[in-house]
């Protein structure tokens, strides 16, 4: 082996000095390019990749932002003295029959023997938007094939101090 070096050695001391420059640069441009390649390389897919994700997070972050305008989140503050009275007034407006209808304390059950489910959700939604009472729990109950059903619901309110 150190035979095979002092050979070597030897042979680089032959050279011309052009030719060692020559060498010199070609290592030199091998080293560039095993650090480009080996270090530049990796280190701009990384980059990029955090970027995509930093992109989808952000389109995943406006699409949760339209899902919460679009299914609009319960409003938690009352704006009624009355919370009953609002449900019931409500209820008659839009002739929808409220049966069984019970208050124990800040919740009030209630049953719809029967109602669109789409005129249902839209007359939850304008109570809660009007008032503040929210849905506390809902039982369906399909009635025939189309959209209406029997629901059980229970409405609930915190009264703000």
């Amino acid at each position: 082996m150190k035979q095979r070096v002092a050979q070597l050695k030897a042979r680089y001391q032959q050279y011309s000095v052009r030719e060692k420059r020559l060498m010199t640069l070609c290592g030199t441009a091998f080293c560039c390019a095993l650090v480009y390649y080996a270090g530049v390389v990796p280190l701009d897919n990384m980059i990029k990749n955090s970027q995509a994700t930093l992109k989808r997070q952000t389109e995943t972050l406006a699409w949760m932002r339209s899902e919460i305008d679009k299914n609009h989140l319960q409003v938690q503050q009352l704006k009624t003295n009355n919370p009953r009275s609002v449900v019931e007034n409500s209820a008659r407006e839009i002739k929808l029959p409220l049966n069984d209808v019970r208050q124990e304390g800040q919740t009030l059950s209630f049953i719809v023997p029967r109602v669109n489910i789409y005129e249902l959700k839209n007359w939850l939604r304008e109570i809660n938007t009007a008032s503040g009472i929210r849905l506390d729990k809902m039982k369906l109950t399909p009635v025939d094939h189309l959209s209406d059903v029997k629901a059980e619901i229970q409405l609930s309110w915190t009264k703000m101090a």
